[in-house]
């Protein structure tokens, strides 16, 4: 990219129409740059590449004689401060049959691209520092932001010109763009919390980077690498490396390079083992072995409400947020793993779950050590059929492990999850949670639950997103117990979660009752579920309460009402009853007696005067 300089004619005065575009952005506020073709003598024709410094063009020609523009190739504003909502595709889906929404985004300047695509221009709200993303918004819609360029009109790509909607062209300064509308917001806020950026501190803290050294084009990749190699020398793990490289590039590096580019570089340089005196110095172990142990701190209640001013974003609401776990608790072969696929496409895609709960859109992991790969493969299409979901919608979205056969439990595959970025996944899927519990271990143990809780706890706090932990129910009807007292072992699981999720079957043959107990959300109305192959579907029409009860009743199983009268009647007699004992004789009977007394001399006398009851065919008498 070379920054236009309207000092310099010799460029302008062969591209008057960029030179007026560009000028009157700059005028603006703006932050403009372009892209040229030009000549160096007679012979040689040199290109200018994206990123290029602005000293390049002055290095390239010989002194005292100026280039010769061929044509303009591109115009683009950098986009600090702005967010810019782009919209890839003409027949983009998004927020289609919202059209509140949809005329929100109309208050927006508005640039055509030459694909069909569109660009929605806003200023980010004071306080916030928001970062590019790809895809993570709805499927196919980006944001620019921090770090980030869009290509304006007069740009030309392959022939097409961009444009501006007649109307609503850019001809304001930044400063009097209009804020996204408050539902966007809270999604770009959300978005940015699961990349671990403080939305409501990032302008005080770690959002000016104006201080830091910027990293030119030509030094970005040798930059990196050494940063990575500092990191790694001091044991940092591939995920933190790559996600400190991820923050300098969107930071520093201009223009950013791309992210699978930082990736390559963070796992080449994780390859080579820590240096173990620099680990040493960098954690201070003396101090950690010899040391007495670091006490945490307690807050005052003006530092908490200072530093935690809002909840943890959602990632289904009513339900779940980032950092938190939740069960979902069901008898065995019930459908919970197609409930599960169901839950995992709604938030890959971000619509509702069960036609009820709305969700935030974000990528999904599902590690499942039930069921063989094939059999996801088969499954996964017939679900999102049923949903209207298109396999584009969450090729990219969605992903699946299959465990099966591996013998993994959730301790042992701690190098799988420190592999994962930071941020990468908002859903992680654990399906099911008795096989991730190690083989010496008891599900019944409460010290054993709370341990596997409180791994899933700190795992969801490093990656930034929420588990979902599938577990079955004890056998038996589970109707007469509580929420909380569903679900197989200790009863630490139901304290230890965030969110305790349970189906226990209705009245109603294929039907099931949903209910939940939550920590951060307010109670959830008790549903009913009815299975449609593959999916469960909401039936407002069944009654929530009608549990199939404990035991099903019969006619004539109704116990008989015991009175004093009728009682006197059916046992009570003028004359001692006599009938036949099961086995032995009394006076057999008494000899035992007479010998358990001579041996054991404590029963006493009275022991062996205890009337005696025959037990073979004899004339006993009950009194």
């Amino acid at each position: 990219m070379l920054r236009l300089d309207t000092s310099r004619p010799t460029v302008a005065d062969r591209s008057p129409q960029s030179r007026a575009a560009a000028t009157g952005a700059a005028q603006q506020g703006l932050t403009v740059e372009c892209k040229v073709h030009f000549e160096v003598g007679r012979k040689a024709r040199k290109k200018l590449k994206v990123g290029d410094p602005p000293a390049t063009l002055e290095t390239l020609v010989e002194p005292g004689r100026l280039p010769r523009v061929s044509r303009l190739m591109v115009l683009a504003i950098r986009t600090d401060g702005l967010v810019v909502i782009d919209i890839d595709g003409e027949g983009n889906a998004w927020l289609t049959g919202e059209p509140a929404k949809l005329a929100d985004l109309g208050a927006a300047p508005l640039s055509l691209t030459p694909r069909g695509g569109r660009h929605c221009f806003f200023r980010q709200p004071e306080g916030r520092a928001w970062r590019n993303t790809a895809g993570r918004l709805a499927p196919h819609v980006d944001t620019r932001a921090n770090g980030g360029y869009v290509l304006v009109a007069p740009s030309v790509v392959e022939g097409k010109p961009y444009s501006w909607q007649a109307e609503r062209e850019l001809s304001v300064p930044p400063q009097r763009l209009p804020e996204p509308p408050a539902w966007l917001i809270e999604q770009l806020d959300a978005l940015a919390a699961s990349n671990g950026v403080d939305v409501g501190l990032s302008a005080q803290a770690g959002g000016d980077v104006s201080g830091a050294n910027p990293i030119p084009q030509g030094q970005r990749n040798a930059t990196l690498a050494r940063l990575a190699g500092a990191m790694r020398r001091v044991g940092m793990s591939q995920a933190e490396i790559s996600a400190a490289l991820r923050q300098v590039n969107a930071d520093r590096c201009t223009p950013p390079l791309p992210l699978p580019e930082v990736e390559r570089t963070a796992a080449s340089i994780a390859r080579y083992e820590p240096d173990a005196v620099s680990v040493a110095v960098a954690e201070n172990h003396w101090a950690q072995d010899r040391g007495p142990p670091a006490q945490p701190a307690p807050l005052t209640v003006r530092d908490l409400m200072a530093a935690h001013r809002t909840l943890r974003p959602p990632v289904i609401h009513g339900l779940l947020r980032r950092g938190e776990t939740m069960n979902v608790i069901a008898p065995p072969k019930t459908g919970k793993s197609w409930l599960v696929l169901a839950l995992a496409m709604a938030v890959a895609t971000g619509r509702r779950w069960l036609d009820t709960f709305e969700t935030v859109p974000g990528s999904v992991l599902i590690i499942d050590n039930e069921l063989h790969p094939e059999t996801l493969a088969h499954r996964i299409p017939q679900v999102a059929e049923c949903l209207r979901i298109g396999m584009n919608e969450i090729a990219e979205t969605m992903c699946v492990q299959s465990l099966r056969g591996q013998l993994r439990d959730i301790f042992s595959m701690r190098q799988y999850f420190e592999s994962l970025a930071p941020g990468r996944y908002s859903l992680v899927v654990l399906d099911a949670f008795y096989r991730f519990m190690p083989r010496d271990m008891d599900e019944n143990d409460n010290s054993t639950m709370a341990s596997i809780y409180n791994h899933a706890d700190a795992l969801a706090d490093r990656l930034g997103c929420s588990f979902v932990l599938i577990h079955h129910s004890t056998k038996g009807n589970q109707s007469a117990k509580a929420v909380t007292d569903v679900g197989a072992g200790a009863g630490s699981q139901s304290r230890a979660t965030d969110t305790h999720l349970v189906l226990r079957p209705h009245e109603e043959p294929g039907a099931v009752v949903l209910e939940a107990a939550v920590r951060s959300w307010p109670p959830v109305e008790p549903m009913v579920l009815c299975w449609l192959f593959p999916l469960w579907k909401p039936a407002p029409e069944l009654d929530p309460s009608a549990l199939r009860s404990e035991k099903p009743k019969c006619k004539g199983d109704t116990p008989k009402a015991w009175t004093p009268e009728s009682f006197v009647a059916a046992f009570v007699r003028d004359e001692p009853q006599v009938r036949a004992a099961p086995q032995g004789t009394a006076e057999g009977e008494l000899r035992v007696r007479e010998r358990a007394a001579d041996k054991q001399p404590w029963r006493g006398e009275r022991y062996r005067q205890v009337p005696v009851l025959c037990r073979r065919p004899a004339a006993t008498v009950y009194w």
